[in-house]
Protein backbone atom coordinates (compact mmCIF):
# COMPACT_ATOMS: atom_id res chain seq x y z
CA UNK A 1 0.00 0.00 0.00
CA UNK A 2 1.20 3.50 -0.86
CA UNK A 3 0.06 6.43 1.25
CA UNK A 4 -1.82 9.25 -0.52
CA UNK A 5 0.26 11.87 1.28
CA UNK A 6 2.64 14.25 -0.52
CA UNK A 7 4.93 14.28 2.53
CA UNK A 8 5.79 10.61 1.96
CA UNK A 9 7.31 11.34 -1.46
CA UNK A 10 10.58 13.05 -2.38
CA UNK A 11 10.61 14.24 -6.00
CA UNK A 12 14.01 13.49 -7.51
CA UNK A 13 13.93 14.59 -11.16
CA UNK A 14 11.68 15.47 -14.07
CA UNK A 15 11.22 12.64 -16.57
CA UNK A 16 8.95 14.24 -19.15
CA UNK A 17 6.22 16.72 -19.90
CA UNK A 18 3.14 15.08 -21.37
CA UNK A 19 -0.53 15.47 -22.24
CA UNK A 20 0.12 18.72 -24.09
CA UNK A 21 1.70 20.43 -21.10
CA UNK A 22 -1.15 19.53 -18.76
CA UNK A 23 1.03 17.04 -16.86
CA UNK A 24 4.63 16.50 -15.82
CA UNK A 25 6.09 13.11 -14.88
CA UNK A 26 8.65 12.94 -12.07
CA UNK A 27 10.76 10.21 -10.64
CA UNK A 28 10.31 10.15 -6.89
CA UNK A 29 11.28 8.24 -3.79
CA UNK A 30 8.54 6.76 -1.62
CA UNK A 31 10.16 7.39 1.74
CA UNK A 32 8.38 4.79 3.94
CA UNK A 33 10.00 1.88 2.06
CA UNK A 34 12.69 3.69 0.04
CA UNK A 35 11.09 2.63 -3.26
CA UNK A 36 11.45 4.51 -6.56
CA UNK A 37 8.14 5.46 -8.19
CA UNK A 38 6.86 7.71 -10.95
CA UNK A 39 4.48 10.55 -10.17
CA UNK A 40 2.38 12.24 -12.82
CA UNK A 41 1.40 15.72 -11.69
CA UNK A 42 -1.65 17.26 -13.34
CA UNK A 43 -2.80 20.83 -13.05
CA UNK A 44 -6.45 20.89 -14.04
CA UNK A 45 -8.90 23.65 -13.21
CA UNK A 46 -12.07 21.59 -13.20
CA UNK A 47 -14.28 24.57 -13.99
CA UNK A 48 -12.30 25.32 -17.16
CA UNK A 49 -11.09 21.88 -18.21
CA UNK A 50 -13.86 19.53 -17.22
CA UNK A 51 -13.25 17.18 -20.16
CA UNK A 52 -9.59 16.75 -19.25
CA UNK A 53 -10.52 16.23 -15.60
CA UNK A 54 -12.97 13.51 -16.64
CA UNK A 55 -10.27 11.84 -18.76
CA UNK A 56 -7.86 11.77 -15.84
CA UNK A 57 -10.53 10.36 -13.56
CA UNK A 58 -11.40 7.74 -16.18
CA UNK A 59 -7.73 6.73 -16.41
CA UNK A 60 -7.54 6.20 -12.65
CA UNK A 61 -10.82 4.31 -12.38
CA UNK A 62 -9.88 2.05 -15.32
CA UNK A 63 -6.42 1.31 -13.92
CA UNK A 64 -7.94 0.48 -10.54
CA UNK A 65 -10.22 -2.03 -12.23
CA UNK A 66 -7.66 -3.65 -14.53
CA UNK A 67 -4.77 -5.62 -13.05
CA UNK A 68 -2.31 -7.44 -15.30
CA UNK A 69 1.50 -7.85 -15.34
CA UNK A 70 1.68 -6.06 -18.71
CA UNK A 71 -0.53 -3.09 -17.80
CA UNK A 72 0.93 -0.15 -15.87
CA UNK A 73 -0.51 -0.47 -12.40
CA UNK A 74 -2.05 2.24 -10.25
CA UNK A 75 -0.52 2.74 -6.79
CA UNK A 76 -2.36 5.72 -5.36
CA UNK A 77 -3.40 9.31 -6.11
CA UNK A 78 -4.08 12.45 -4.13
CA UNK A 79 -5.00 16.10 -4.57
CA UNK A 80 -2.59 18.72 -3.26
CA UNK A 81 -3.49 22.37 -3.70
CA UNK A 82 -4.91 22.71 -7.21
CA UNK A 83 -3.00 19.71 -8.53
CA UNK A 84 -3.59 16.00 -8.81
CA UNK A 85 -0.77 13.49 -8.29
CA UNK A 86 -1.00 9.93 -9.64
CA UNK A 87 1.61 7.42 -8.44
CA UNK A 88 2.76 4.49 -10.60
CA UNK A 89 5.73 2.12 -10.68
CA UNK A 90 8.83 3.73 -12.19
CA UNK A 91 9.63 2.17 -15.59
CA UNK A 92 13.29 3.06 -15.71
CA UNK A 93 13.91 2.63 -19.45
CA UNK A 94 11.06 4.96 -20.34
CA UNK A 95 8.70 4.64 -23.30
CA UNK A 96 9.50 2.92 -26.59
CA UNK A 97 8.98 6.25 -28.35
CA UNK A 98 11.67 7.89 -26.21
CA UNK A 99 13.99 4.96 -26.85
CA UNK A 100 13.46 5.18 -30.61
CA UNK A 101 14.00 8.94 -30.69
CA UNK A 102 17.13 8.90 -28.54
CA UNK A 103 18.87 5.61 -29.26
CA UNK A 104 17.31 3.65 -32.13
CA UNK A 105 16.23 6.05 -34.87
CA UNK A 106 16.62 3.21 -37.38
CA UNK A 107 14.27 0.98 -35.38
CA UNK A 108 14.75 -1.71 -32.72
CA UNK A 109 16.30 -5.14 -33.39
CA UNK A 110 13.69 -7.64 -34.58
CA UNK A 111 14.01 -9.85 -31.49
CA UNK A 112 13.42 -6.83 -29.22
CA UNK A 113 10.33 -5.98 -31.31
CA UNK A 114 9.07 -9.57 -30.88
CA UNK A 115 9.43 -9.49 -27.08
CA UNK A 116 7.73 -6.10 -26.79
CA UNK A 117 4.88 -6.95 -29.18
CA UNK A 118 4.20 -10.26 -27.40
CA UNK A 119 3.81 -8.49 -24.06
CA UNK A 120 1.60 -5.79 -25.60
CA UNK A 121 -0.58 -8.56 -27.09
CA UNK A 122 -0.85 -10.20 -23.66
CA UNK A 123 -2.07 -6.86 -22.29
CA UNK A 124 -4.58 -6.50 -25.14
CA UNK A 125 -5.76 -10.09 -24.75
CA UNK A 126 -6.57 -9.33 -21.10
CA UNK A 127 -8.19 -5.95 -21.90
CA UNK A 128 -10.38 -7.47 -24.59
CA UNK A 129 -11.50 -10.29 -22.29
CA UNK A 130 -12.47 -7.58 -19.80
CA UNK A 131 -14.50 -5.99 -22.63
CA UNK A 132 -12.29 -2.92 -23.00
CA UNK A 133 -10.96 -1.37 -26.22
CA UNK A 134 -7.68 0.48 -25.58
CA UNK A 135 -7.89 2.92 -28.54
CA UNK A 136 -4.39 4.33 -28.05
CA UNK A 137 -1.85 1.55 -28.70
CA UNK A 138 1.38 3.27 -29.73
CA UNK A 139 5.08 3.32 -28.78
CA UNK A 140 4.72 6.26 -26.38
CA UNK A 141 2.29 4.12 -24.35
CA UNK A 142 4.59 1.09 -24.14
CA UNK A 143 6.93 1.38 -21.13
CA UNK A 144 10.06 -0.69 -20.43
CA UNK A 145 12.00 -1.42 -17.25
CA UNK A 146 15.53 -2.61 -16.53
CA UNK A 147 14.11 -5.87 -15.11
CA UNK A 148 12.79 -6.72 -18.57
CA UNK A 149 9.13 -5.93 -17.96
CA UNK A 150 6.95 -4.33 -20.64
CA UNK A 151 3.79 -2.47 -19.63
CA UNK A 152 1.01 -0.84 -21.63
CA UNK A 153 -0.19 2.56 -20.39
CA UNK A 154 -2.45 5.23 -21.92
CA UNK A 155 -5.75 4.01 -20.51
CA UNK A 156 -7.22 7.53 -20.49
CA UNK A 157 -8.90 6.81 -23.81
CA UNK A 158 -9.92 3.20 -23.12
CA UNK A 159 -13.61 2.44 -23.64
CA UNK A 160 -15.76 -0.32 -22.16
CA UNK A 161 -17.99 -2.45 -24.39
CA UNK A 162 -20.37 -2.58 -21.41
CA UNK A 163 -22.82 0.32 -21.51
CA UNK A 164 -25.47 0.60 -18.79
CA UNK A 165 -24.99 -3.05 -17.90
CA UNK A 166 -25.36 -4.35 -21.46
CA UNK A 167 -22.57 -5.58 -23.71
CA UNK A 168 -22.34 -3.64 -26.96
CA UNK A 169 -21.39 -5.35 -30.20
CA UNK A 170 -19.81 -2.16 -31.53
CA UNK A 171 -18.75 1.27 -30.34
CA UNK A 172 -19.31 4.38 -32.43
CA UNK A 173 -17.67 7.27 -30.62
CA UNK A 174 -14.19 8.59 -31.32
CA UNK A 175 -11.68 8.58 -28.42
CA UNK A 176 -11.42 11.98 -26.73
CA UNK A 177 -8.95 14.12 -28.72
CA UNK A 178 -5.47 14.48 -27.28
CA UNK A 179 -3.62 17.78 -27.35
CA UNK A 180 -2.40 17.56 -30.97
CA UNK A 181 -4.45 14.75 -32.52
CA UNK A 182 -1.27 12.65 -32.37
CA UNK A 183 -3.23 9.45 -31.76
CA UNK A 184 -4.93 9.58 -35.17
CA UNK A 185 -1.97 7.96 -36.95
CA UNK A 186 -2.54 4.71 -35.05
CA UNK A 187 -6.33 4.50 -35.29
CA UNK A 188 -8.04 1.95 -37.52
CA UNK A 189 -9.94 2.96 -40.68
CA UNK A 190 -13.27 1.80 -39.24
CA UNK A 191 -12.79 3.88 -36.08
CA UNK A 192 -11.93 6.96 -38.14
CA UNK A 193 -14.87 6.44 -40.49
CA UNK A 194 -17.43 6.70 -37.67
CA UNK A 195 -20.18 5.05 -39.70
CA UNK A 196 -23.08 2.85 -38.63
CA UNK A 197 -20.90 -0.28 -38.60
CA UNK A 198 -18.88 1.07 -35.68
CA UNK A 199 -15.78 -0.69 -34.35
CA UNK A 200 -14.75 -3.17 -31.67
CA UNK A 201 -11.60 -4.62 -30.09
CA UNK A 202 -10.19 -5.49 -33.52
CA UNK A 203 -9.46 -1.78 -33.90
CA UNK A 204 -6.66 -2.28 -31.35
CA UNK A 205 -5.18 -5.00 -33.57
CA UNK A 206 -4.84 -2.51 -36.43
CA UNK A 207 -3.07 -0.11 -34.03
CA UNK A 208 -0.76 -2.98 -33.06
CA UNK A 209 0.12 -3.37 -36.74
CA UNK A 210 1.05 0.32 -36.89
CA UNK A 211 3.11 -0.23 -33.73
CA UNK A 212 4.98 -3.09 -35.49
CA UNK A 213 6.10 -0.61 -38.16
CA UNK A 214 6.87 2.09 -35.62
CA UNK A 215 9.13 -0.18 -33.55
CA UNK A 216 10.89 -1.75 -36.54
CA UNK A 217 11.36 1.40 -38.64
CA UNK A 218 11.87 3.96 -35.88
CA UNK A 219 9.40 6.25 -37.64
CA UNK A 220 5.89 7.33 -36.75
CA UNK A 221 3.78 6.14 -39.71
CA UNK A 222 1.70 8.87 -41.42
CA UNK A 223 3.40 11.54 -39.28
CA UNK A 224 3.96 13.97 -42.15
CA UNK A 225 0.74 13.21 -44.03
CA UNK A 226 -2.01 15.85 -43.73
CA UNK A 227 -4.89 14.58 -41.58
CA UNK A 228 -7.49 14.63 -44.36
CA UNK A 229 -5.19 12.73 -46.73
CA UNK A 230 -4.37 10.19 -44.00
CA UNK A 231 -8.11 9.52 -43.49
CA UNK A 232 -8.59 9.03 -47.21
CA UNK A 233 -5.56 6.79 -47.64
CA UNK A 234 -6.45 4.57 -44.67
CA UNK A 235 -10.04 4.14 -45.83
CA UNK A 236 -8.75 3.24 -49.31
CA UNK A 237 -6.57 0.55 -47.75
CA UNK A 238 -3.18 2.28 -47.74
CA UNK A 239 -1.11 1.08 -44.79
CA UNK A 240 2.43 1.40 -43.42
CA UNK A 241 4.92 -1.38 -43.95
CA UNK A 242 8.13 -2.73 -42.50
CA UNK A 243 11.14 -1.27 -44.29
CA UNK A 244 13.91 -3.62 -45.39
CA UNK A 245 15.59 -4.76 -48.60
CA UNK A 246 12.40 -6.50 -49.75
CA UNK A 247 10.01 -3.59 -49.27
CA UNK A 248 12.13 -0.45 -49.25
CA UNK A 249 10.69 1.77 -52.00
CA UNK A 250 13.57 2.61 -54.31
CA UNK A 251 14.33 5.06 -55.76
CA UNK A 252 13.42 7.52 -53.05
CA UNK A 253 14.75 11.06 -52.93
CA UNK A 254 15.75 12.83 -49.73
CA UNK A 255 12.55 14.88 -49.57
CA UNK A 256 10.38 11.77 -49.77
CA UNK A 257 12.56 10.02 -47.21
CA UNK A 258 12.23 12.90 -44.74
CA UNK A 259 8.46 12.99 -45.16
CA UNK A 260 8.23 9.45 -43.76
CA UNK A 261 9.50 10.56 -40.37
CA UNK A 262 8.29 12.49 -37.41
CA UNK A 263 10.34 15.68 -37.60
CA UNK A 264 10.43 15.90 -33.79
CA UNK A 265 12.64 12.83 -33.71
CA UNK A 266 15.41 14.55 -35.66
CA UNK A 267 15.68 11.60 -38.04
CA UNK A 268 15.48 13.61 -41.23
CA UNK A 269 17.30 16.74 -40.15
CA UNK A 270 20.34 16.22 -42.36
CA UNK A 271 21.25 14.65 -45.69
CA UNK A 272 23.68 12.42 -43.80
CA UNK A 273 20.88 11.16 -41.55
CA UNK A 274 18.63 10.38 -44.50
CA UNK A 275 21.45 8.61 -46.35
CA UNK A 276 22.36 6.55 -43.29
CA UNK A 277 18.79 5.37 -42.79
CA UNK A 278 18.43 4.50 -46.47
CA UNK A 279 21.55 2.40 -46.13
CA UNK A 280 20.23 0.68 -42.97
CA UNK A 281 16.90 -0.28 -44.53
CA UNK A 282 18.32 -1.33 -47.90
CA UNK A 283 20.87 -3.61 -46.24
CA UNK A 284 18.68 -5.37 -43.69
CA UNK A 285 16.24 -8.24 -44.03
CA UNK A 286 13.41 -8.68 -41.55
CA UNK A 287 11.89 -12.12 -41.23
CA UNK A 288 8.97 -13.22 -43.40
CA UNK A 289 6.99 -13.92 -40.22
CA UNK A 290 7.47 -10.30 -39.09
CA UNK A 291 6.14 -9.03 -42.42
CA UNK A 292 3.26 -11.49 -42.20
CA UNK A 293 2.10 -10.61 -38.69
CA UNK A 294 2.16 -6.87 -39.44
CA UNK A 295 0.20 -7.40 -42.66
CA UNK A 296 -2.39 -9.54 -40.86
CA UNK A 297 -2.87 -6.89 -38.17
CA UNK A 298 -3.17 -4.11 -40.77
CA UNK A 299 -5.95 -5.71 -42.80
CA UNK A 300 -8.38 -3.04 -44.03
CA UNK A 301 -11.35 -5.28 -43.20
CA UNK A 302 -11.58 -5.82 -39.41
CA UNK A 303 -13.31 -9.18 -40.01
CA UNK A 304 -10.04 -10.46 -41.50
CA UNK A 305 -7.86 -9.38 -38.59
CA UNK A 306 -6.87 -12.05 -36.05
CA UNK A 307 -7.64 -11.63 -32.36
CA UNK A 308 -4.91 -10.96 -29.80
CA UNK A 309 -5.07 -14.63 -28.78
CA UNK A 310 -4.62 -15.80 -32.37
CA UNK A 311 -1.69 -13.45 -32.93
CA UNK A 312 0.04 -14.74 -29.78
CA UNK A 313 0.25 -18.13 -31.50
CA UNK A 314 1.91 -16.65 -34.61
CA UNK A 315 5.21 -18.14 -35.79
CA UNK A 316 6.85 -14.70 -35.40
CA UNK A 317 7.09 -15.24 -31.64
CA UNK A 318 8.79 -18.63 -31.91
CA UNK A 319 12.15 -16.84 -32.21
CA UNK A 320 11.90 -15.78 -28.54
CA UNK A 321 13.86 -17.97 -26.11
CA UNK A 322 13.49 -18.04 -22.33
CA UNK A 323 17.03 -16.74 -21.97
CA UNK A 324 16.41 -13.64 -24.12
CA UNK A 325 16.56 -10.51 -21.99
CA UNK A 326 15.11 -7.34 -23.51
CA UNK A 327 17.42 -4.80 -21.77
CA UNK A 328 20.46 -6.67 -23.14
CA UNK A 329 19.08 -6.41 -26.69
CA UNK A 330 18.80 -2.63 -26.37
CA UNK A 331 21.92 -2.19 -24.24
CA UNK A 332 22.68 1.33 -25.49
CA UNK A 333 19.60 2.66 -23.65
CA UNK A 334 20.49 4.43 -20.41
CA UNK A 335 18.04 3.99 -17.53
CA UNK A 336 16.35 6.94 -15.87
CA UNK A 337 18.31 8.01 -12.80
CA UNK A 338 17.49 10.52 -10.14
CA UNK A 339 19.25 13.82 -10.78
CA UNK A 340 20.09 15.53 -7.47
CA UNK A 341 20.91 18.72 -9.40
CA UNK A 342 17.47 18.93 -11.03
CA UNK A 343 16.52 22.30 -9.58
CA UNK A 344 12.98 22.20 -10.99
CA UNK A 345 12.13 19.13 -8.94
CA UNK A 346 13.86 20.52 -5.85
CA UNK A 347 12.09 23.87 -6.12
CA UNK A 348 8.75 22.18 -6.57
CA UNK A 349 9.40 20.03 -3.50
CA UNK A 350 10.13 23.17 -1.49
CA UNK A 351 6.95 24.79 -2.77
CA UNK A 352 4.91 21.73 -1.83
CA UNK A 353 6.31 21.64 1.67
CA UNK A 354 5.02 25.18 2.23
CA UNK A 355 1.48 24.37 1.12
CA UNK A 356 -1.33 22.82 3.06
CA UNK A 357 -3.20 19.85 1.65
CA UNK A 358 -6.80 20.70 0.89
CA UNK A 359 -9.09 18.71 3.14
CA UNK A 360 -12.06 18.99 0.79
CA UNK A 361 -12.10 18.33 -2.93
CA UNK A 362 -14.81 17.90 -5.52
CA UNK A 363 -12.93 14.97 -7.04
CA UNK A 364 -13.27 11.55 -5.50
CA UNK A 365 -10.62 9.15 -6.72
Amino acid sequence: MFNPDINDYQLTSIIAECCGGVAVVYSALYKPNNQNVAIKRYFVDESKEKEKANLIQQDILTRKELQHPNILSYLTSFVHGQELYVVSPLMTLGSCRDILDRYFQEGLPELACAIILKDVLLALQYLHKQLFVHRSVRASHVLLDTNGSVKLSGLRTAASMMVRGRRQRQLHNLPPPDHDNANLMWLSPELLEQNLKGYDERSDIYSLGVLCCELANGAVPFAEVPTTLMFTEKVRGSRPQLLDCSSFPEPLDDGEMKSMYNTDSGVGDSADGVSRLRQVYANRKLSDTFHHISEMALQRDPERRPSATQLLNHAFFKQIRKTDFLPSLIGRVKPIKADPSDMSALLLQEKLSEMEIEKQTEWDF
